[in-house]
């Protein structure tokens, strides 16, 4: 098996290039590279990946070994103020990528640390392993499935055939069937069932089906552009199945001019499904209980038809989904495509694909060396930190208010995909995988928990800066512009974190000596700085792909699964027998089973004690109507 790189030299997106964008933009020059999946015909057969045969665990290789001990005998021995007088380390741990710009000096790290980690990832068959995610082999080998979501955002003129099927003009089907309704509720003719224009967009979804659009959503809000293509328009976001969420969504706005977006690729997803018969209840109750009321104010994001249509949402309004994109790699697809291009127009939406597919170039480009993959650096840091310098946790720093969502999103994409106890054959690792991620946006954060990352534990940071602001502010009077005041914690915190400040610096300064201990900061604690032109839609998909890649290599040097999700079934499994529980509770006088342990059954028992149920005439009986999704307001 074979397949041709066709290599162009890609000039600026399309979007770039409108005259409305290149007033917000900053020209990029892109550096040669081969585009995702140009002239990359072929039919991949359901391989999984490539795999060694002389190890079980890659921590019995010689170049883990070599990394454990240069971590105990150098680098575990020097401190980053030491490492960072060294000009020509600083100048060599810096790569740069379509205008993302990559500084990782202030990583506990030397040239040689990097080079043993290239000779790791060459071990560990990570270009390989690349290759094979980008020609649509079945890498998530639990679930026998291709992982493809680099496909949401090929070009037009692309082909990837997988398992006899073109992926990317399927992809594109979908997303012309997205730009067709979505313009259609845009000037209108798509109206409501009194003839109002809807204005108001609520997306039903949980987990990546929330979180990556409205990531997403956050950072195009202020961006000049998309928000004058919003004008007018609101999107709002229903997930948890609190009935305050569903409060909230609805309480200002009106039903003749919302339309309800339902994302669940099964559609038997039960929160989703709940909040989504909350939706239409709502609906009803506002606009009467006509099948047009439905049909015109409810669409859906699923691969599975027929319980779209049994729900009462018109097939020809239902938008495809893939069992090769998983939730959280899902915004690129109708997940994000629809409600964003509703609220903001494809062509805003078409940029934002543009910038993700720019950095698949990137990730996917395994001919060069491993230093120019801004992916692969970023992924070789957090195995080092994690697996051989010993810390669990990594924080997000975006300085950049638009960028609030972005942590939750990515602890979502991370934390799913690398929580793992095995490898790929079902080995249990010996061996630290999986950081906690968290985050907040520029100074929110170190008025909330850097105290601790200054002076509690070591958590290696990411600081994500952007060069211009979305809305930029001068204030008379004041040194430096609202941004520049933003920027300078930005430059400040990473140093702050390395050098830390010594007792002498703290005598220096004519302090107390009683006050010396609770001053003094040991700093070495390592940082990243990612540094970008400007926070637009092109430069949004970009950290979204750099991020998803850089998962997907920590997960590739562990040999583990980073695309199924096995753990999340349990607590579901659980939540059902809870859920049948309280309702023969509630509505048959039963009493709590003793198949639950001693804590659960109190617990249980005194949440039914205190809080008095739904008062419905025709009481939900599982035995006879789990499943059906029926309503009391179901015509």
């Amino acid at each position: 098996m074979a397949w041709a790189f066709h290599c162009t030299h890609p000039t600026l997106s399309r979007a770039q290039r409108s005259s409305s964008v290149r007033s917000t933009c900053r020209r990029l020059h892109r550096p040669p590279c081969p585009r995702p999946f140009s002239s990359l015909r072929m039919i991949a057969p359901p391989h999984s990946l490539p795999v060694s045969l002389d190890y079980r665990l890659v921590s019995e290789t010689k170049e883990w070994q070599a990394l454990m001990r240069h971590a105990t005998e150098h680098i575990q021995r020097v401190h980053l103020r030491e490492l960072m007088r060294d000009e020509r380390r600083v100048q060599a741990l810096r790569t740069e990528y379509d205008g993302v710009y990559l500084d990782f000096s202030r990583q506990r790290v030397t040239e040689e640390t990097m080079r043993l980690l290239y000779a790791l990832a060459e071990r560990a068959r990570l270009r390989d392993k690349i290759d094979a995610l980008r020609a649509g082999k079945h890498v998530n080998s639990s679930e026998n499935r291709a992982v493809l979501h680099t496909a949401l955002r090929a070009a037009r003129s692309d082909s990837l055939v997988v398992d006899g099927h073109d992926v990317v003009r399927e992809v594109w089907r979908v997303l012309d069937h997205v730009r067709d309704f979505s313009e259609r509720v845009r000037r209108g003719e798509h109206r409501g069932v009194t003839g109002k224009p809807l204005k108001n967009v609520i997306a039903v979804g949980i987990g990546g089906s929330y979180l990556g659009p409205d990531f997403a959503h956050e950072a195009l809000r202020t961006d000049p552009v998309a928000n004058e293509t919003a004008r007018g328009r609101h999107l709002y976001f229903l997930s948890n199945v609190d009935p305050v969420d569903a409060k909230r969504c609805t309480q200002d706005i009106s039903a003749e001019e919302t339309l309800v977006v339902v994302v669940s690729k099964s559609f038997t997803t039960s929160e989703t499904l709940l909040n989504a018969r909350t939706m239409r209840e709502w609906l009803w109750r506002e606009l009467g209980t006509a099948p047009e009321v439905v049909r015109q104010h409810m669409v859906a994001c699923s691969s599975n038809p027929d319980m779209v249509a049994s729900f009462g949402i018109d097939p020809q309004n239902a938008f495809e989904l893939w069992d090769w994109v998983g939730g959280r790699y899902s915004v690129c697809s109708a997940v994000g495509a629809l409600p964003l291009s509703i609220q903001y127009g494809f062509e805003v939406f078409e940029s934002f694909l543009e910038g993700a597919r720019s950095m698949d170039a990137n990730f996917y480009d395994t001919s060069r060396p491993l230093l120019e993959n801004l992916p692969v650096v970023m992924g070789l840091l957090g195995v080092w930190n994690m697996s051989f310098l010993g810390y669990p946790a990594r924080a997000v720093h975006p300085y950049a208010e638009a960028l609030l969502k972005f942590p939750a999103h990515i602890q979502q994409v991370d934390m799913e995909s690398n929580g793992k106890h095995v490898t790929l054959r079902g080995d249990v690792v010996d061996y630290a995988v999986g950081e906690i991620d968290f985050g907040e946006p520029g100074t929110n954060g170190q008025h909330s928990f850097f105290q601790l990352l200054h002076m509690g534990q070591v958590v290696p940071c990411d600081f994500i800066g952007f060069i211009e602001s979305q809305n930029p502010l001068c204030l008379e009077g004041e040194p430096v512009s609202n941004a520049d005041e933003l920027m300078a914690n930005y430059f400040a915190q990473p140093d702050a974190l390395a050098y830390g400040k010594t007792a002498e610096e703290c005598r220096a300064e004519g302090r107390p000596e009683e006050l010396i201990p609770h001053l003094v900061t040991t700093g070495n604690r390592p940082s990243l700085s990612l540094l970008l032109p400007r926070l637009n839609p092109y430069t949004t998909g970009q950290l979204l792909a750099l991020y998803e890649h850089r998962t997907a290599v920590q997960g590739f040097i562990w040999d583990i699964n980073s695309f199924d999700q096995w753990g999340v079934e349990l607590g579901k499994t659980l939540a059902k027998r809870v859920r049948q529980q309280l309702n023969q509770s509630r509505y048959f006088g039963e009493a709590v089973s003793d198949h639950f342990n001693a804590s659960t059954r109190e617990l249980l028992e005194r949440y039914l004690r205190g809080q008095v149920g739904c008062a419905f005439n025709d009481p939900f009986d599982y035995q006879r109507d789990v499943g059906t999704g029926r309503s009391t307001l179901q015509p």
